[in-house]
């Protein structure tokens, strides 16, 4: 039993990746390879400049909103403060837990508490994932598997909403994880971390920031439709690409794995070939789309992290910042962070202190 134990630890680090392989493979088999490298060869790779244009533009709506909510904390950072950390941020996202990279960062900069800006982040992924979920609709007509999914997406962004806004259900779902004897210890961080979160969601810039995500939604559509159009597809016009790409981040959102690789593409190419557009197309479509956009933020990440590692204040190395980003989590969940004293009977302090 010992032995096995050993063998879990140190191999389920690995096992996101493992089923990220299997989708992948499951998505080449089901549409055959040869369809698949054929309809690659008609992709006129002339696109890739707008298809490149369209993630640059969707990189920096995702900065300038969480911009906006890292304002809320009282973070003193300017808009080029927060658009370098957020492209620096995009050098882990293909790590587990590689989001509170972004933290780790800020703090680095500026000294901001991890559980203060973390919920930012946390603020700025549950509502884009409820945005997403009305542009998903045009993928659901004659996909009932599909429309279960995004019904699954729905009530989980809801139970996660209701879970750090809704006073009661939170209380409710604080007691019940107090109840499970290891995950006792993490209760105090978690309520303060809830706290800061209820303050982000319920600022203005929070709600009205949201038209960013919807232009980000529909920017990232269009890069999907770019590639589409570079392939010749007639089918499925620009709301439908913009649907496929909702439908596609809604269902990877559920399958947390790192990127949402796998899913995503899984899904979104399902999604196409009940638009009508033929499955080696879709998936091809969907893998170079995803492959950019993937290849394209980690490359700009690092960069911004290597000209910017003075400004940040740390040395970038790929174990280095996997560990500093799983350090984070834990330092989030289990409340482990230095505390300061509330300013507000509801609200954490929100004042920054300076290592």
């Amino acid at each position: 039993m010992r032995t096995w134990g050993a063998v879990w630890r140190r191999g389920r680090q690995w096992l996101p990746f493992l089923i990220v392989v299997a989708l992948l493979f499951f998505l080449v088999k089901a549409v055959q390879p040869s369809r698949l490298i054929e309809a690659s060869r008609h992709f006129k790779w002339a696109y890739l400049a707008p298809l490149a244009i369209t993630y640059l533009l969707y990189l920096g709506l995702r900065a300038m909103r969480w911009h906006l909510l890292i304002r809320t904390v009282d973070a003193p950072n300017s808009a080029l403060d927060s658009l370098l950390l957020f492209i620096a941020a995009q050098a882990a996202v293909l790590v587990p837990a590689g989001q509170f990279l972004l933290p780790v960062l800020q703090k680095s900069q500026h000294g901001t508490l991890i559980r203060h800006s973390a919920a930012t982040v946390l603020v700025q992924e549950l509502l884009f994932g409820i945005l997403v979920l009305p542009a998903a609709l045009p993928g659901v007509p004659g996909y009932q598997l599909g429309g279960w999914l995004l019904l699954a997406a729905f009530l989980i962004s809801t139970a996660a909403g209701a879970m750090m806004m809704h006073n009661p259900t939170a209380a409710l779902g604080l007691r019940l994880i107090a109840r499970i004897g290891f995950l006792r210890r993490h209760v105090p961080g978690l309520e303060d971390l809830r706290q800061t979160v209820v303050h982000v969601a319920s600022t203005p810039d929070a709600i009205f920031g949201s038209v960013l995500d919807m232009a980000a939604i529909a920017i990232s559509g269009t890069g999907l439709y770019v590639v589409l159009a570079g392939m010749n597809a007639q089918s499925p016009g620009w709301i439908g690409a913009v649907g496929t790409y909702s439908f596609g981040n809604a269902v990877a959102t559920l399958s947390s794995l790192p990127g949402g690789l796998g899913a995503n593409e899984d899904v979104s190419t399902a999604v196409l070939s009940h638009m009508g557009l033929d499955p080696g197309v879709g998936a091809a479509g969907v893998l170079i789309f995803r492959a950019t956009s993937l290849v394209l933020g980690t490359a700009l990440g690092w960069a911004a992290l290597l000209c910017c590692r003075g400004r940040f204040k740390v040395q970038p190395s790929v174990a280095g910042l996997v560990d500093a980003a799983r350090r984070s989590e834990q330092e989030v969940s289990a409340g482990t962070e230095p505390r300061q004293p509330s300013r507000d009977p509801a609200v954490t302090s929100l004042k920054e202190s300076r290592p």
